[in-house]
């Protein structure tokens, strides 16, 4: 897909495969200030990377180029990863008005004019990571999960910022099913959790019994849970392991479905969420399968809470 951008703010000028911010001074409030743009592409993403290479004519105090991971248009909220304007990495948001600083590295000093910086960003689940030059510069867990948006450039200068070769690559979202491996549960993952997943929304659903590999199996599901859109948790046996599970969700304010059995006495800690109950027959399989399906819709709808 080619690749249109739509200005939103500031001044640009599109060559080819190029965007070519127009810096310079405005006034705001009455006070001298270096311009800003806003540019968003035709693409969306809700995971995956974004890639572009980007080059300063010139440096000021204010100098500043980032990827802007979500754009949220209702609100005029978005985040961004990137270089300058501050620190000189740094993983922020902006939101009614005020800039949230989440993570940042680095003096700005080093930030050099006429140099070209690889700018690649990852998104998994509430995982940020930013590279430059790749190296991993930054990373942020998010208190929040993405949903899909459009993306783009943030620009900042007093100068000329050139923007080439972006490119969006977006991931499958991914659920992680937290779940005890016994019948009939494994046939609620295989037959209806999974197959709702994967066959009907393309969201990745695994289990810790699928993760391989060398490692701590409590980090390995930790990392999953991190790098997951959401979480599922089948919670009617009273397994420790399971609900340790879904506090490590929850903690991350991750969005999680509860479900279980009709008739399950829940523990206090749980009961006042949510839960989807369901009979193990053929009507409650249906029953369960229409409540998920809600369920998920509803989430991968969802916008950023700050």
């Amino acid at each position: 897909m080619s690749i249109n951008w739509a200005p939103l703010l500031g001044e640009c000028e599109q060559q080819d495969d190029k965007l070519i911010f127009k810096g310079g001074t405005v006034e705001y409030q009455g006070v001298p200030s270096s311009a800003v743009g806003n540019f968003i592409v035709n693409q969306k993403f809700a995971g995956g990377t974004i890639t572009a290479e980007i080059e300063f004519s010139e440096i000021d105090d204010t100098t500043g180029c980032s990827i802007i991971f979500y754009y949220d248009s209702a609100q005029y909220s978005f985040a961004i990863a990137g270089l300058g304007n501050g620190p000189l990495y740094s993983i922020r948001s902006f939101y009614q008005g005020r800039w949230t600083t989440h993570n940042s590295a680095g003096d700005a000093k080093n930030l050099k004019p006429r140099q070209k910086y690889k700018l690649h960003i990852s998104v998994l689940g509430s995982n940020v990571a930013l590279n430059v030059d790749e190296v991993n510069v930054l990373s942020f867990i998010l208190p929040v999960s993405l949903s899909q948006t459009q993306v783009g450039m943030w620009c900042c200068s007093k100068s000329n910022i050139t923007i080439e070769k972006f490119c969006v690559n977006s991931e499958d979202p991914r659920a992680f099913i937290v779940m005890q491996f016994t019948p009939p549960y494994n046939e609620l993952y295989d037959d209806v959790i999974s197959k709702i997943c994967q066959e009907e929304f393309k969201i990745k659903a695994i289990r810790s019994d699928e993760i391989y590999g060398p490692g701590i199996i409590m980090g390995d599901i930790e990392k999953q849970i991190i790098e997951a859109k959401l979480v599922i948790a089948e919670i009617t046996p009273a397994n420790p392991y399971v609900y340790y599970e879904v506090g490590f969700a929850r903690a991350l304010r991750k969005p999680t479905i509860l479900i279980a059995e009709k008739g399950t006495t829940l523990p206090f800690d749980v009961s006042p969420f949510r839960i989807l109950f369901y009979e193990n027959s053929i009507s409650g399989k249906k029953n369960i399968e229409d409540a998920l399906r809600k369920h998920l819709k509803a989430i991968l709808t969802e916008g950023w809470r700050f």
